[in-house]
């Protein structure tokens, strides 16, 4: 039986894309250590750094990065990790007016991070917690060409997106691991309101694998990592591009934003996939959740590979929409 089925959007040049996103912000302490410590064993770290994560946070940045209007939605304790996520954001040009401030400490993330780039992480997710169905106000919305969610629980998702695709946005979820593996039946509201479902292969698996194929009426774009991705219900594949990864945390959250942003700008959606598949690896050959790759960066990585062509077609809708956005603005009208 398929779920409730709703016609997916054909993206259109309006103006700049204007995306909102909602899920966990976090300050992420980063120790970069020879090797992973065993339990009950210390290693010596040979650099420490802290800058803000969260998917919410990765995604928003990579797509501020990309030269679209982003605006973040979640919370934030009344703290200096708050105020210090928070400029982070804005210095990477993410509007931030979504975020609220509260009593709770601002969600925290330790990354222990080898030399061959392999990662373990302990995350306290404190003012994240207050994601809630009613915890945003909907009005905020109005305006937008798309909504995405990164790990948020599965009732506020379905809340959110719903009334998400009720104000005409197009909408997309990534899940992650821990929302993944509560099952199908667990996220059926959620994706009776998305369009586009981001997963991974552990992802994928958890949520049923072929049945999600044969019952979701949404696209669901699949991560590969080293053997690229895919779009399962249209029967396409991308390679992967070959790099030296230093840090994947944040790769994927690249990856989704570059596919949002090739996907609302037309592109085929083979060309989605490759472009994204580029953000994510030029991501990974870079330390930090918040080094992804800017437009210009990205395009001349396409062009190095032999991708000029594409690169070329990107770079005009890129230009060609915020043409638009200028003449709208000229005329008084909004985007």
């Amino acid at each position: 039986m398929l779920w409730l089925r709703h016609d997916v959007k054909v993206p259109v040049l309006r103006g700049y894309l204007r995306f909102a996103v909602a899920g966990n912000l976090n300050l992420d302490l980063y120790f970069i250590v020879g090797r992973i410590p065993q339990p009950d064993e210390a290693v010596e770290a040979q650099q420490h750094f802290s800058r803000p994560g969260g998917a919410a946070c990765n995604v928003s940045a990579a797509l501020a990065k990309l030269g679209a209007r982003v605006r973040l939605f979640g919370f934030v304790g009344s703290d200096e990790a708050g105020r210090s996520v928070l400029e982070g954001l804005r210095g990477m040009g993410v509007d931030v007016s979504g975020v609220k401030a509260v009593d709770k400490p601002t969600g925290t993330v330790v990354v222990l991070l080898d030399k061959l780039g392999r990662r373990a992480m302990v995350a306290l997710r404190g003012a994240n917690l207050e994601l809630k169905p009613g915890s945003l106000s909907i009005e905020e919305l109005s305006g937008f060409d798309h909504l995405h969610l990164s790990s948020t629980n599965p009732d506020f998702s379905a809340w959110v997106l719903s009334e998400a695709k009720r104000l005409g946005l197009t909408t997309s979820y990534d899940p992650g691991l821990t929302v993944a593996e509560q099952g199908l039946g667990a996220l059926r509201g959620v994706l009776a309101s998305t369009d586009v479902l981001f997963l991974n292969e552990r992802e994928f698996t958890a949520l049923g694998g072929d049945l999600l194929v044969e019952r979701f009426a949404g696209l669901i774009i699949l991560k590969r990592g080293e053997r690229g991705s895919e779009a399962p219900q249209a029967g396409l594949r991308a390679e992967a591009f070959r790099v030296e990864a230093v840090d994947t945390t944040g790769a994927g959250d690249s990856f989704d934003a570059a596919f949002l942003l090739c996907w609302k700008l037309g592109l085929p959606l083979e060309e989605c996939l490759l472009v994204a598949n580029a953000a994510g690896a030029l991501k990974a050959t870079r330390v930090g959740a918040y080094s992804s790759p800017t437009l210009s960066e990205l395009l001349a990585f396409l062009r190095e590979r032999g991708l000029g062509d594409l690169a070329q077609r990107l770079e005009t809708r890129h230009k060609a929409n915020n043409q638009v956005s200028g003449l709208l603005q000229g005329s008084g009208r909004t985007c």
